[in-house]
This record gives C-alpha cells, sequence and structure tokens, in this order.
C-alpha cells in the first residue's frame, strides 16, 4: 500500500479554522482545517505532517454493508 506523506504549513487562524498552506509543485495552496483537529502547541508557521493512505479494509466493510442493504431492499420488494 503506498502512502503520501505532505508537509503544510499553518499559516494562521480564522475563527474555528486554520489556513493551512499545502505544497503543490511550485505553489502552495491555502485548505482551511478545523483548528479544533490540529495537535496540541502548534501556531502560526508550524509544519504540519499529513500521511495519507487508502483504508482499503473500511473500503471492504462499505461495500458489504451496501450489498447487505441492497439485498434486504430486493428482497423485501419481492414479497
Amino acid at each position: 500500500m503506498s502512502t503520501v506523506t505532505l508537509i503544510a504549513t499553518l499559516d494562521r487562524f480564522e475563527g474555528e479554522y486554520a489556513v493551512l498552506l499545502v505544497p503543490m509543485g511550485e505553489q502552495e495552496v491555502p485548505v482551511d482545517w478545523p483548528a479544533a483537529l490540529l495537535p496540541a502547541g502548534v501556531g502560526e508557521g508550524s509544519k504540519i505532517k499529513f500521511s495519507l493512505s487508502r483504508d482499503e479494509d473500511a473500503e471492504a466493510a462499505a461495500r458489504q454493508r451496501v450489498a447487505e442493504l441492497l439485498k434486504k431492499l430486493t428482497q423485501k420488494t419481492r414479497e
């Protein structure tokens, strides 16, 4: 499974949100992020590391739940 790691810079706080500058090629893109979800002690200029990966187990479980619900629904319409 591949993981993408990126490091964003906390630019500023705006109310309940933090504006993170996320690198995208040669530029940085501002992203609003709930301040409550940031690690304790961060402030303007802090570097925040994100590791992103696909959760294949959760996807499989979700597909299974949907399949079971669909099966129940189609069985009820046949009765």
